[in-house]
């Protein structure tokens, strides 16, 4: 939708936002620059954007390049002024304490702000103790600190996730209180002495939950759960967060994480054997999905602020297999193909986990080690073997939720949904049912192309070429490999003592 057409319009969601001033934690993340791009467009007075320095570039500089680089900002080449003059910088870090802000933004933040919008997360799931919980729960403590001081606020959002609660099978949209209490975690991880000590427990304390990322974010909600007195809050819980679906454009993404490494994997050739249950429901959800939710669900929530207000934002309503959108992949197999790939799609999935380890060792190990005798004999450095290493260990990371199957209560969501006026279902479609997973399917390989491996669609042809090349030679080779299984099979039925083939096979109806 055109910022004309939507400007257009009038809605109680859309005159919610207009004229406000939001504090947005993450906004260079992927959700971040989605809530950026819908923000603006809703006319807000002013994103308060948290950035710190990184890699020797200041906070402006990152975001005077993202906003150049990143084609989801889609009207910033001809009205740049549009983001500029409602981007102001708030540097800072949410992993440190009191996030690192300045007196005087800090004054600013408390003087300004109406919406907090809470997306930044240390997504990463093998990150140590320390480093999970400073960011993902002291750092979403020491923001309410913030937010409690602001006179104007009128709510206070959250974005979790639904694999927090991914110890139960099914999750409810209400709170649930840990096992461990957060805030005494926090001063366990503040204790320098007791450092090594956390760590070494860590693997003890996470237990049930898969990872850090899951158990910290259990833990940031109980943290929001204690301010729910104090001001308005919102919790909204996504799924596997995947490319957008339609808004503001098709298919893009900016990561590999998740859902996107496994489709980028396969479609370049690089993943051929993947531990998953294709029976099972696939917990994913478009992008822009989760956005237009949070951003009603934070609506919803600052008009009913006596109520729980939990939502899970998935896809249970109109839910999709592993398998089925392993299907819709491979059906763009000869359509779409990729310049950069490491051979021709050959993705298979096994439900098994020893026998996925087993073929990874045909299908991965063996492939790499020729792969990387090839470039040293070009004169160049061998990387494959060290690409599967980070493969196998993305592999693992993802077996826990391709292999569990959960169930997430939407009723709280469908109800938001649902009383949305006509126009606002318009301007932020979030009606997890009007999916069509096909589509979805379709375009998100296409974007995952574009937008990840950074392939215009207009090299497409010249792709397919390739892919025709590797076919042919990849069809040989198994000619060749087959018919060597028949020698070795012919000659050790011969061992064996069997006169010929056809006695042995017992078929005299060819006599």
């Amino acid at each position: 939708m055109s910022l004309e057409e939507f400007n257009a319009n009038k809605s109680p969601v859309k005159d919610f936002y207009h004229g406000k001033t939001v504090l947005l934690t993450g906004g260079s993340g992927f959700l971040g620059k989605l809530f950026i791009e819908k923000l603006i467009k809703c006319g807000v007075r002013e994103i308060l954007l948290l950035l710190r320095s990184k890699k020797g570039v200041s906070p402006e500089e990152r975001l005077q390049a993202l906003l150049k680089k990143e084609v989801v900002f889609v009207n910033y080449q001809q009205q740049p002024e549009l983001y500029l003059d409602r981007l102001k910088v708030i540097e800072g870090d949410i992993s440190r304490p009191g996030l690192a802000i300045s007196n005087d933004d800090l004054d600013y933040v408390i003087k300004h702000t109406h919406i907090v919008l809470h997306s930044a997360a240390d997504v990463r799931f093998d990150e140590s103790m320390k480093e999970s919980v400073e960011t993902n729960v002291r750092g979403t403590d020491h923001l309410l600190n913030i937010a409690e001081k602001c006179a104007n606020l009128e709510v206070f959002v959250y974005v979790s996730s639904a694999f927090s609660q991914c110890i139960k099978e099914s999750v409810e949209e209400k709170f649930y209180t840990p096992n461990i209490d957060p805030l005494e975690l926090i001063k366990m991880m503040e204790n320098e002495p007791r450092l090594d000590e956390l760590e070494a427990v860590s693997k003890k304390m996470v237990e049930p939950w898969p990872n850090t990322y899951s158990f910290t974010k259990a833990l940031a909600e109980e943290v929001v759960r204690r301010r729910r007195d104090k001001m308005p809050i919102a919790i909204v819980r996504p799924s596997i967060v995947t490319s957008t679906y339609a808004d503001p454009i098709v298919g893009w993404t900016d990561n590999f994480y998740g859902f996107n490494g496994v489709v980028s994997g396969a479609g370049t050739g690089v993943l051929r054997i993947f531990h998953i249950r294709d029976e099972y429901k696939a917990d994913i959800i478009p992008a822009d999905i989760v956005i237009n939710g949070t951003l009603v669900a934070a609506h919803y929530a600052a008009k009913h602020p006596a109520e729980e207000n939990v939502f899970n934002c998935t896809m249970d309503e109109n839910h999709t297999t592993w398998g089925d959108i392993r299907n819709d992949c491979l059906s763009q197999k000869g359509v779409v193909a990729v310049k950069k790939s490491l051979w021709i799609p050959t993705y298979n999935t096994t439900r098994y986990y020893y026998v996925a380890s087993f073929l990874q060792v045909f299908y991965h190990l063996i492939p790499a080690v020729f792969f990387d005798l090839v470039m040293r004999c070009r004169g160049e450095k061998p990387q494959i073997l060290r690409l599967y290493r980070k493969v196998h260990r993305f592999s693992d990371v993802l077996r826990f939720f391709t292999n569990h199957q959960f169930q997430f209560a939407t009723k709280r969501m469908r109800q938001v949904v649902d009383g949305m006026a006509i126009v606002d279902r318009h301007l932020f479609p979030c009606d997890m049912k009007s999916v069509v997973w096909s589509k979805f399917g379709v375009n998100h390989i296409r974007g995952c192309r574009v937008y990840l491996l950074g392939e215009p669609w207009e090299t497409n042809d010249e792709a397919l070429q390739i892919y025709r090349r590797r076919r042919l030679i990849h069809w040989c080779m198994l000619g060749v490999i087959y018919s060597m299984y028949v020698v070795v099979g012919l000659r050790l039925l011969e061992a064996a003592g069997v006169p010929d083939l056809r006695s042995f096979l017992g078929c005299t109806q060819f006599a």
